[in-house]
């Protein structure tokens, strides 16, 4: 049976596997599913329509599934959260459900989201992301894998952030930030995320591709359709070809590249 505190509040339809833990005073909603090795801690909500894969720890007074910040949301809509393998949400962290019906939030696995953080409706991000304390991501936020966030750093609804970025403390994000880039302040990028890429286990010589795309695309003068023929030039990698593709389809936000 799972290890469950007498002071929490777990539904009846709820569905938890015998090893999860439930600290005091957390609540379990409707057709919640939890898997095995998951550790639910004190004042901890999970609200109906969240499923949690195995090994996630959800920390004191986090929220995970509440109802969108949307005006025009209605509570009756049937939406939930995905979550992944060994993920770590730290205190008051908050992730909302979709807005549309049938929709998720999803993450993958092995993110670290640190006290406070927020993720709106719709946010979906992949594996082996760090998001720090009071990072905010709005509604339709798509967050790549090996990324690090910045204390604070918030990022405006409907933008994209590739793989391995790196993004500044209180920096602000209002178009989508290219795979592999460092981010400061008001949407400015300020090069490689050079030290992300070793660790991400990027190849030597993917990383010498990587920058040399990055220098066609954002340190050579002409504009950016000039710069992708420039690169059009010659055969690329998958790495180099996937920053490549994300400046020629960006969002509806448009991407950064200078």
């Amino acid at each position: 049976m799972p290890e469950i505190h007498p002071t929490a509040l777990v539904s009846e339809n709820a569905q938890l596997d015998d090893d999860v833990e439930v600290g005091p005073f957390s609540i379990i909603e409707d057709g919640v599913i939890i898997r095995f090795g998951c550790r639910i801690n004190s004042h901890a909500k999970i609200c109906r329509g969240v499923i949690m894969g195995k090994e996630n720890i959800i920390e004191h007074g986090a929220v995970i599934g509440g109802a969108p910040q949307d005006l025009g949301f209605n509570l009756n809509t049937d939406s939930g959260v995905l979550i992944g393998d060994g993920n770590t949400f730290r205190e008051y962290v908050t992730i909302h459900r979709s807005t549309r019906a049938g929709g998720n939030t999803i993450i993958g696995n092995e993110n670290y989201l640190m006290a406070v953080a927020h993720l709106a409706h719709d946010v979906v991000i992949g594996n082996n992301n760090i998001l720090a304390n009071n990072t905010m991501l709005a509604g339709h936020v798509t967050l790549g894998n090996n990324t690090f966030l910045g204390g604070g750093a918030g990022v405006h609804q409907f933008t994209r952030i590739g793989d391995c970025a790196m993004i500044q403390g209180n920096a602000v994000m209002t178009r989508d930030v290219p795979p592999y880039c460092i981010v400061h302040q008001v949407n400015q990028l300020s090069g490689l995320n050079s030290v992300g890429l070793k660790r991400a286990g990027f190849s030597p010589a993917e990383r010498k591709e990587i920058k040399l795309a990055h220098t066609i695309l954002f340190r050579t003068k002409g504009s950016r359709a000039e710069s992708l023929a420039e690169a059009d030039l010659q055969t690329w990698g998958e790495a180099a070809t996937a920053l490549i593709e994300a400046v020629r389809t960006p969002s509806s936000k448009g991407i950064l590249t200078r």
